[in-house]
């Protein structure tokens, strides 16, 4: 996990910086570091829930229904483990650098969002554990996880508002990377974890309804394997 934060962090204050520099335009009133460090924590997330797939591959399932959930909830509670240290990071260079404030209200809201990033990360974790479930050989999963990776960040507004894909891509494919669970979370981190607005309900229960379902496909697939090694041995 260090080593995965150090990378994040890398992306954080070198790319968010120099880039800060060069885009002076403000996204919804807030500097490109501050647009692009939500984006961060939400793929710092992405990428520690993902790692559950490895860690299934890799051991051997017992025989309890316990391991599923066990599996899901450790892959949630990664992801908020290592977007949580990468957003008090981005709070703390905000504040040394003395580029801008964060208002308290905004760390408030930063708390609240704890769990429902946690249901977004056991989403991500459930998707890694179905992949997982079809991989015959753990260098697959790897190119399913990075395809996964591919699709999900490059369609969202992880690195550029919805605006700018809108200009560019067809209309289904701005639709697509609006609703993404990863905009969603990075969009209302954006708007209440460092700008400070109230939580946005609407946007909220968006993320839930895109996220519950991935956790829930995970859970089965998970399951379904388990009951398979139970049956025929693990191949």
């Amino acid at each position: 996990m260090a080593v995965l934060i150090s990378l994040s962090l890398s992306d954080m204050l070198v790319v968010g910086l120099v880039y800060g520099r060069l885009i002076p335009t403000k996204f919804a009133g807030l500097s490109y570091f501050q647009f692009l460090v939500p984006g961060i924590v939400v793929v710092g997330l992405f990428s520690a829930a993902t790692d559950t797939g490895r860690r299934i591959w890799l051991t051997l399932p017992v025989r309890t229904g316990g391991l599923v959930g066990a599996y899901i909830i450790s892959g949630g509670l990664g992801g908020i483990v290592y977007s949580g240290a990468l957003l008090a990071i981005a709070y703390f260079a905000l504040s040394f650098l003395g580029t801008s404030t964060i208002p308290i209200q905004g760390i408030v809201y930063a708390l609240a969002l704890i769990p429902f990033l946690f249901v977004l990360a056991t989403g991500i974790a459930g998707l890694a554990a179905f992949f997982a479930s079809v991989s015959r050989r753990g260098e697959i999963y790897w190119v399913y996880a990075q395809a996964l990776q591919v699709s999900m960040v490059t369609i969202s507004t992880v690195f550029y508002p919805a605006q700018t894909i809108a200009q560019y891509l067809p209309a289904p494919v701005a639709t697509i990377a609006e609703y993404n669970p990863l905009s969603l979370a990075a969009g209302v981190l954006r708007n209440s974890a460092f700008a400070g607005n109230p939580l946005d309900t609407s946007v909220l229960t968006n993320l839930l309804a895109t996220s519950l379902p991935l956790a829930i496909l995970g859970a089965l697939a998970y399951w379904t394997i388990l009951r398979n090694i139970r049956l025929k041995g693990k191949p």
